[in-house]
């Protein structure tokens, strides 16, 4: 499962669960695949990215076709892929497509770009909590509230002219975003695209960022700001759930917080990034 526990569910020195996990859902049963994008030039680097528009490592695209590969091998073929309009999103899409024979149609939203961490935008993670304390750092970086320092009135105008946001509405970048803000941004998308391709029978593999996942996860598990605050996602480890889709309504999850196809690998990775300050 991927970042709830449940009674019973104890985890092992490796981050797995006991096997009453697997009782609670079979992979090949779900709609709906989240996957976090691949490692990017800036993951590697431990930057703030955001909205910066940069592409996959040669690391990160090998982790994105064996995520395909794996998620094909288990016998799970998605109807649509549902992504965002930055390069390292829809590049992951394209990665994994090429895993089925047949064509798979993509559909980018900038509802689900990465969140904007405004004037922190470039930075090192190690360099802002040097600076600014990591009280907060965590602030910024974690909390449901806590929103950045906003980006320059100049850099917002040149940035809006730059790809892809010349193309986009001016809502697709404003100043500054709190991980609240990509909330109200994300759950529209999900009560709207997400539950109709769900009501239709669709398998949908939703391919995003860190931060506009971990929105998602909290709009479908309703999350509070503690569970938020807590929920890590790893590159390129599919996370499932079975949705049930109600009218105008947020989709319900059969099991709250979703299986990963590779538990223990997604567990151990997400224990990493949460070591370093999370997502």
């Amino acid at each position: 499962m991927s970042h709830v526990l449940y009674p019973g569910d104890r985890p092992d020195q490796h981050g797995r669960t006991t096997p009453a996990e697997a009782e609670r859902g079979t992979f090949s049963t779900a709609n709906v695949v989240l996957v976090r994008h691949g490692e990017s030039v800036a993951n590697a680097r431990h930057l703030f990215t955001g909205v910066i528009d940069v592409g996959l490592t040669p690391a990160g695209e090998a982790e994105c076709v064996l995520a395909g590969q794996r998620l094909a091998g288990a016998g799970w073929v998605p109807d649509v892929i549902c992504t965002s309009e930055l390069v390292r999103g829809w590049r992951t899409a394209e990665l994994m497509r090429t895993a089925w024979p047949e064509p798979v149609p993509v559909e980018r939203d900038w509802r689900l770009n990465e969140r904007n961490y405004g004037a922190l935008s470039g930075y090192l993670k190690t360099e802002i909590a040097e600076q600014f304390g990591r009280d907060r750092f965590l602030y910024w970086r974690r909390s449901l509230e806590g929103r950045p320092p906003p980006l320059a009135p100049e850099v917002l105008t040149l940035w809006r002219a730059l790809p892809p946001f010349d193309t986009l509405p001016p809502e697709a970048l404003t100043a500054t975003e709190s991980l609240a803000d990509v909330v109200a941004r994300v759950r529209p998308w999900v009560c709207g695209v997400l539950g109709a391709h769900v009501a239709a029978g669709r398998r949908v593999l939703l391919v995003a960022h860190g931060n506009s996942l971990r929105a998602v996860c909290g709009v479908l598990d309703r999350l509070d700001g503690d569970e938020l605050a807590a929920l890590n996602l790893p590159n390129a480890r599919p996370l499932a759930y079975r949705l049930w889709a109600e009218s105008a309504a947020v989709p319900v999850p059969e099991v709250r917080g979703g299986e990963y196809l590779d538990p223990g690998a997604a567990h151990a990775e997400a224990a990493a990034i949460a070591a370093e300050g999370g997502t």
